[in-house]
C-alpha cells in the first residue's frame, strides 16, 4: 500500500518558473526521503508548459532499505495529453527511475505512429492492441478507439533508466 502525502502537491507552471518548479518537487522529495538522487531527478524531470503533479510515497523498500517516490505528470489539451508515471527509487548505491506513458491523441493511430521510426512486431488482430519497436528498442503499445465519430490513439509505454555512480558503471560487451 502507499501513503498518500498529505497534501496534494500541484504544480502550474511556465517554463520562466521551471527552476522554481524544480526546487519545490525536490524539496518534496527531501521531505519523503529521497535525498542523494538530486542531480540524476532534476535530468529526468518533465516541467514543461500546461502541467498537473501528484506526488505518493510507497511504504517499505522493495529490496532491503529503499525509497520510492511517485510522481504523476499530465501534460497538453483535450484531445493530445500525454500522463507520466515515474517512481524515482533510491537504495543504498543506486538511483533508479522507472517511467510509464500514455498519450491520447485525437486520431487513427496510422496517422499519429511514424512508420520510419516505429514497426509493428505484433499486431494481435484478437486483441485491442498493437505492439511496436523502434530502432533503440524501446517498445510501444498503441490502442485505436473510435468515440462521436472521431478516433483516438492511445500509446503506452514503459522504461527503467539506473544512475550508476562514477567508477561503478557497467562494463561495455
Amino acid at each position: 500500500m502507499y501513503k498518500i502525502l498529505t497534501s496534494v502537491l500541484i504544480v502550474s507552471g511556465i517554463s520562466v518558473h521551471a527552476q522554481n518548479n524544480q526546487d519545490i518537487l525536490l524539496d518534496a522529495f527531501h521531505k519523503n526521503g529521497i535525498t542523494k538522487c538530486d542531480k540524476f531527478i532534476k535530468n529526468n524531470m518533465r516541467l514543461n508548459g500546461n502541467f498537473n503533479v501528484f506526488l505518493s510515497k510507497h511504504e517499505n523498500g522493495i529490496d532491503g532499505p529503499s525509497t520510492e517516490i511517485s510522481i504523476v505528470t499530465i501534460y497538453g489539451t483535450k484531445g493530445n495529453t500525454i500522463k507520466f508515471d515515474d517512481s524515482y527509487i533510491q537504495t543504498a548505491k543506486n538511483c533508479v527511475l522507472h517511467s510509464r506513458s500514455v498519450a491520447t491523441k485525437l486520431g487513427s493511430c496510422n496517422s499519429i505512429i511514424d512508420p520510419n521510426k516505429w514497426f509493428r512486431t505484433s499486431p494481435m488482430p484478437n486483441k485491442d492492441y498493437t505492439a511496436y519497436k523502434n530502432k533503440a528498442g524501446f517498445d510501444l503499445y498503441a490502442k485505436e478507439l473510435e468515440v462521436g465519430g472521431s478516433k483516438i490513439c492511445i500509446m503506452e509505454a514503459s522504461m527503467r533508466i539506473k544512475e550508476f555512480k562514477k567508477g561503478k558503471e557497467p562494463k561495455r560487451r
